[in-house]
Protein backbone atom coordinates (compact mmCIF):
# COMPACT_ATOMS: atom_id res chain seq x y z
CA UNK A 1 0.00 0.00 0.00
CA UNK A 2 1.60 3.27 -1.07
CA UNK A 3 1.51 6.56 0.84
CA UNK A 4 -1.41 7.94 -1.15
CA UNK A 5 -3.53 4.85 -0.49
CA UNK A 6 -2.66 4.98 3.21
CA UNK A 7 -3.69 8.65 3.37
CA UNK A 8 -7.04 7.85 1.68
CA UNK A 9 -7.62 4.99 4.09
CA UNK A 10 -6.70 7.12 7.12
CA UNK A 11 -9.10 9.85 5.96
CA UNK A 12 -11.93 7.35 5.41
CA UNK A 13 -11.29 5.76 8.80
CA UNK A 14 -11.45 9.09 10.64
CA UNK A 15 -14.63 10.04 8.80
CA UNK A 16 -16.38 6.83 9.82
CA UNK A 17 -14.69 6.25 13.18
CA UNK A 18 -13.51 9.56 14.67
CA UNK A 19 -12.71 7.75 17.93
CA UNK A 20 -9.55 6.50 16.20
CA UNK A 21 -8.09 10.00 16.72
CA UNK A 22 -8.09 9.64 20.52
CA UNK A 23 -4.62 9.93 21.99
CA UNK A 24 -5.10 8.64 25.56
CA UNK A 25 -6.93 5.45 24.54
CA UNK A 26 -7.21 3.54 21.28
CA UNK A 27 -4.67 2.62 18.63
CA UNK A 28 -2.67 5.83 19.03
CA UNK A 29 -2.21 5.24 22.76
CA UNK A 30 -0.60 1.81 22.43
CA UNK A 31 2.08 0.15 20.36
CA UNK A 32 0.64 -1.68 17.36
CA UNK A 33 0.25 -5.36 18.06
CA UNK A 34 -1.76 -8.06 19.72
CA UNK A 35 -3.22 -7.83 23.22
CA UNK A 36 -0.67 -8.53 25.95
CA UNK A 37 -3.24 -10.67 27.80
CA UNK A 38 -4.90 -12.85 25.13
CA UNK A 39 -2.46 -12.43 22.21
CA UNK A 40 -5.43 -12.51 19.84
CA UNK A 41 -7.22 -9.17 19.37
CA UNK A 42 -5.47 -5.84 18.77
CA UNK A 43 -4.26 -3.73 21.67
CA UNK A 44 -6.59 -0.89 22.50
CA UNK A 45 -6.05 0.37 26.05
CA UNK A 46 -2.85 1.02 27.96
CA UNK A 47 -3.03 -0.23 31.53
CA UNK A 48 -0.83 0.34 34.56
CA UNK A 49 -1.86 -2.36 36.99
CA UNK A 50 0.86 -3.95 39.06
CA UNK A 51 2.45 -6.91 37.25
CA UNK A 52 -0.39 -6.92 34.72
CA UNK A 53 -0.40 -6.65 30.95
CA UNK A 54 0.76 -3.35 29.51
CA UNK A 55 -1.81 -2.96 26.73
CA UNK A 56 -5.00 -4.94 26.26
CA UNK A 57 -7.91 -5.43 23.89
CA UNK A 58 -11.42 -4.37 24.82
CA UNK A 59 -12.51 -7.81 26.04
CA UNK A 60 -9.46 -8.29 28.26
CA UNK A 61 -9.88 -4.76 29.64
CA UNK A 62 -13.44 -5.61 30.64
CA UNK A 63 -12.21 -8.78 32.37
CA UNK A 64 -9.54 -6.80 34.25
CA UNK A 65 -11.93 -4.02 35.20
CA UNK A 66 -10.42 -1.05 36.97
CA UNK A 67 -7.91 -3.43 38.58
CA UNK A 68 -6.01 -3.16 35.30
CA UNK A 69 -4.99 0.30 36.46
CA UNK A 70 -3.00 1.21 39.55
CA UNK A 71 -4.83 2.81 42.49
CA UNK A 72 -3.89 6.29 41.36
CA UNK A 73 -5.31 5.76 37.85
CA UNK A 74 -8.50 3.78 38.47
CA UNK A 75 -10.69 6.76 37.52
CA UNK A 76 -8.89 6.93 34.18
CA UNK A 77 -9.34 3.17 33.88
CA UNK A 78 -13.08 3.48 34.46
CA UNK A 79 -13.27 6.21 31.81
CA UNK A 80 -11.25 4.05 29.39
CA UNK A 81 -13.58 1.11 29.98
CA UNK A 82 -16.65 3.27 29.35
CA UNK A 83 -15.03 4.62 26.17
CA UNK A 84 -14.26 1.10 24.95
CA UNK A 85 -17.78 -0.13 25.73
CA UNK A 86 -19.20 2.46 23.33
CA UNK A 87 -17.13 1.26 20.36
CA UNK A 88 -18.78 -0.48 17.40
CA UNK A 89 -18.64 -4.24 16.98
CA UNK A 90 -16.03 -3.79 14.21
CA UNK A 91 -13.60 -1.96 16.52
CA UNK A 92 -10.85 -4.57 16.11
CA UNK A 93 -10.88 -4.42 12.31
CA UNK A 94 -10.89 -0.62 12.41
CA UNK A 95 -7.92 -0.56 14.80
CA UNK A 96 -5.92 -2.90 12.58
CA UNK A 97 -6.71 -0.81 9.50
CA UNK A 98 -5.66 2.33 11.39
CA UNK A 99 -2.26 0.76 11.95
CA UNK A 100 -2.11 -0.21 8.27
CA UNK A 101 -3.02 3.35 7.28
CA UNK A 102 -0.32 4.80 9.55
CA UNK A 103 2.27 2.33 8.29
CA UNK A 104 2.70 0.64 11.68
CA UNK A 105 1.76 -2.80 10.33
CA UNK A 106 1.63 -4.36 6.89
CA UNK A 107 -1.76 -5.21 5.42
CA UNK A 108 -0.83 -8.91 5.57
CA UNK A 109 0.18 -8.81 9.26
CA UNK A 110 -3.28 -9.84 10.51
CA UNK A 111 -4.58 -12.97 8.86
CA UNK A 112 -8.32 -13.38 8.81
CA UNK A 113 -9.17 -9.67 8.82
CA UNK A 114 -12.91 -9.56 8.03
CA UNK A 115 -13.44 -6.47 5.90
CA UNK A 116 -17.08 -7.41 5.21
CA UNK A 117 -18.05 -6.00 8.64
CA UNK A 118 -16.62 -2.58 7.83
CA UNK A 119 -18.63 0.47 6.80
CA UNK A 120 -18.94 0.99 3.04
CA UNK A 121 -16.61 4.05 2.83
CA UNK A 122 -13.80 2.00 4.36
CA UNK A 123 -14.37 -0.93 2.00
CA UNK A 124 -14.34 1.48 -0.95
CA UNK A 125 -11.08 3.00 0.26
CA UNK A 126 -9.55 -0.47 0.47
CA UNK A 127 -10.61 -1.24 -3.10
CA UNK A 128 -8.77 1.87 -4.32
CA UNK A 129 -5.53 0.74 -2.66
Amino acid sequence: MDGSARRRLRSALLEVAPWLAAAEVGPQAVEAGRCDACDDRPRLLPTCGPAGPGAVCRDCAVQLGVDGWCEGHQQEGAAALAWAAALPASWAELVILWWVATGEVRPTAWSGLDTSVLPLPIRRSLLLS
